[in-house]
């Protein structure tokens, strides 16, 4: 087994019924899943939590990339570990694009998926002026490259929002964890394979949207879910982009409703 493919750490294992992954966010680690998981019926679902690749307590190996495929071997060998062939898998924000890789790639390890607040970009910007400061894409890569070149700020923001933002769990932005907060930024944030995986899924997918979610482009999840209708759905809830407990509670809803 290779390196990238190393086990990562179950941080949580309860429950009796359908295994459910839960896969946390860019930055994050498995604290951000915590006002979830006092919703979950686990008499229906296995419930497993983890630290992916490069985050939290998981290995950080220096040969990965930390694109989307990396993110999904890890899971899946962690799960071979545990003897898990199938599972429902639930993203939140760059957990997305690891689910939509895990059901694309290896369509039978996916029973079904349901993705919070995804992040998917249909195209890459252009250099124009116009495009990179009028389309959101444009706006949101932007973002990204002054994140790369100030990671000081970054990892500030991150101490800040830990001490004074109750509701906002699991960040986890270090010296340990900046190599693979910016290679997962690069190789499987700022991509647009993911749009075009999400479009070709056979795997029944739910996508959540928060109205008050400011890091998603909701035409571009409408756009998958009218061109996928057979297996892509869309929910919406009222919430932010962050795992609230008010979020949390709706979230622990939606996913004891799954038919499995």
């Amino acid at each position: 087994m290779s390196t990238i493919q190393k086990n990562l750490p179950i941080t949580s294992d309860k429950g009796t019924g359908t295994p459910l992954v839960l896969l946390h966010g860019l930055g994050n680690n498995h604290t951000s899943w915590q006002f979830v998981l006092k919703y979950i019926d686990y008499t229906k679902f296995r419930v497993i939590t983890l630290d992916l690749l490069g985050f939290g307590d998981a290995p950080k190996p220096n040969n990965s990339n930390y694109t989307p495929k990396d993110h999904a071997k890890a899971v899946l060998a962690t799960l071979d570990a545990l003897g898990i062939e199938q599972a429902v898998f639930a993203g939140h924000s760059m957990g997305c694009i690891v689910a939509i890789e895990i059901a694309h790639t290896w369509p039978k390890r996916a029973i079904s998926l349901l993705l919070l607040g995804a992040p998917l970009y249909k195209a890459t910007p252009t250099h124009s002026w116009r495009h990179k400061w009028f389309r959101a894409e444009g706006l949101y890569f932007s973002l990204f490259e002054v994140i790369q070149r100030h990671p000081e700020a970054i990892k500030t923001g991150s101490d800040l929002a830990n001490e004074l933002l109750p509701f906002v769990k699991g960040m986890n932005i270090t010296d340990e964890t900046w190599p693979a907060f910016t290679k997962s930024l690069e190789h499987t944030i700022m991509q647009q394979q993911s749009f075009t995986k999400a479009v070709q899924l056979h795997t029944p997918s739910i996508f959540v949207n928060g109205l008050l979610d400011i890091f998603i482009i909701r035409r571009n999840i409408r756009a998958i879910c009218r061109e996928n209708r057979t297996y892509t759905r869309l929910r919406r809830t009222i919430g932010p982009h962050e795992l609230t407990p008010r979020q949390g509670r709706t979230i622990g809803k939606i996913i004891n409703r799954l038919k499995i």
